[in-house]
């Protein structure tokens, strides 16, 4: 019976365990955050996740107020009074964001979400009497959150964050397969207060698997990268070794063994040739043709000869294990190696712009939730309510140098002048133009003042004329000569 059992249990054992190390090298299976741990010592594992780290927040954000909602009662305010609500309250959120170092929080997050698979922000909240009980919801509102009570944010790593309690059974409500509190080293953590950042998310029958997370970036280039290295050692095997010095010898009659012909020592498999006398000789070669010293042969009975391996297409093979190793997080070779492509008329400016597409998608699908969440609450913090006037995007990654930046300025301008000499617009109306523009030359310049008079324009419509100013002074009726 157990011989039975046994044969009939092999098949399977074999089969399941050969799928299991089918699964583990493929990458299937969560690896475990020590093993991940350890394959982000290694450069190429790290690169891509630093790169788009580093790209995801390198032009940050930039804050708006929308003045259209002004009522007029608001907009006569403020000119009595002689402030600008706008532009004191986009001053203090910058300052705050800067204060509690938002934007490095931010980076730390998408790096360890990219090398762990998920990366958590710990929203520091303080109480109002005592410690905070962290297992209790944090609503982000104004009953929520009190004013200045937010002492910051900290990354958590994943190792130290264990998922407690979720819905597994009802498919229908929104938390589903979420966590609703975690275990950080054995602290009891509401899911309200983490942010979490989840970039490629796994099915829900594999979540709990991968600790509620997702898969990272760094197992889905693992075998790309092994591929890379085999490559490498490979080529790099080939190249020293790409010379090889050939002795052709008399090994039956220069070193053979003592006993007589046709015999052979006890035990040895050379027949009648001795192997430390055919290893001597051969080791004398390598040493005086290294040292490039005289090589000595035996003119009837040896000949040396130098033997080299083609190394022709070797760089081929590499770049072609790199560009594969590349194409999973779509970074260009110029951005993850620093290489150039080659040929005449080569540019990696198309490559760049579309990889600049790719973190702008990732920026608003997997950046923008967190930042709004911290967006709010930094503003329940500052004023104890959420302006709906603020808002913030993402600058752009793809950035014009000083010439063409002119070039655009010169051509608006022009555009400008036409569209005003035909009537479609006023000269307040292109200021204004002028005054929203981010790449206006005139972005720091205050254009709120009254516009050159229309007889100044009439009589300057040609351009503008040096002779029209005169020791500083415009003439010709421009208001902005006094």
């Amino acid at each position: 019976m157990i011989d039975a059992a046994q044969a009939a249990i092999s098949p399977f054992t074999l089969g399941a365990g050969g799928y299991a190390r089918s699964w583990l090298s493929d990458g299937l299976a969560f690896l475990g955050y020590p093993y991940l741990a350890e394959m982000a010592q290694r450069a190429e594992f790290r690169k891509p996740c630093i790169v788009i780290t580093r790209e995801a927040t390198r032009e940050w954000i930039k804050f708006r107020y929308n003045t259209d909602s002004y009522s007029q009662d608001e907009r006569l305010r403020e000119e009595i009074d002689g402030t600008n609500a706008a532009d004191e309250r986009v001053t203090a959120i910058e300052k705050e964001f800067e204060r509690l170092n938002i934007r490095r929080i931010v980076g730390e997050q998408i790096k360890q979400a990219l090398l762990y698979g998920i990366g958590h922000v710990f929203i520091d909240v303080a109480a109002q009497h005592g410690d905070t009980d962290t297992s209790l919801p944090l609503r982000v509102t104004a009953q929520g959150v009190k004013q200045g009570s937010l002492r910051g944010f900290r990354t958590i790593e994943p190792l130290w964050a264990t998922p407690s309690v979720y819905n597994a059974v009802d498919p229908l409500r929104d938390d589903f397969f979420k966590p609703q509190t975690w275990y950080i080293i054995g602290r009891q953590v509401h899911t309200d207060r983490l942010i979490d950042m989840v970039p490629y998310e796994v099915s829900d029958l594999l979540k709990p698997a991968f600790n509620f997370g997702g898969l990272s970036l760094t197992q889905q280039i693992r075998a790309y990268v092994h591929n890379f290295l085999r490559t490498r050692n490979s080529v790099s095997n080939i190249t020293s070794n790409f010379s090889k010095l050939v002795l052709l010898t008399d090994m039956a009659g220069n070193m053979q063994s003592a006993v007589g012909s046709g015999d052979s020592y006890p035990g040895m498999p050379f027949s009648d040739v001795e192997r430390d006398s055919v290893v001597g000789r051969a080791n004398l070669m390598q040493a005086v043709s290294e040292g490039q010293d005289t090589i000595i042969a035996d003119k009837n009975a040896e000949d040396v000869r130098v033997v080299s391996t083609p190394l022709g297409g070797l760089n081929d093979l590499q770049a072609s294990a790199m560009e594969a190793m590349a194409s999973i997080p779509g970074i260009p070779l110029v951005k993850l190696f620093g290489l150039q492509p080659s040929g005449l008329n080569a540019s990696s400016e198309g490559e760049i712009r579309v990889f600049y597409d790719e973190i702008s998608a990732f920026q608003e699908a997997h950046v923008r939730p967190v930042l709004e969440k911290m967006f709010r609450l930094v503003q329940l913090h500052l004023w104890g309510e959420i302006d709906k006037n603020l808002s913030f995007e993402f600058n752009p990654l793809w950035q014009l140098d000083e010439e063409k930046l002119t070039a655009v300025e010169k051509m608006r301008a022009d555009i400008d002048l036409v569209n005003i000499q035909a009537g479609k617009i006023s000269p307040e109306e292109a200021r204004e133009r002028e005054k929203h523009s981010d790449t206006s030359i005139y972005a720091k310049v205050d254009l709120n003042g009254e516009a050159p008079s229309q007889s100044y324009l009439d009589q300057n419509a040609d351009g503008f004329r040096p002779q029209d100013f005169i020791g500083g002074s415009a003439q010709n009726g421009d208001p902005r000569a006094e």
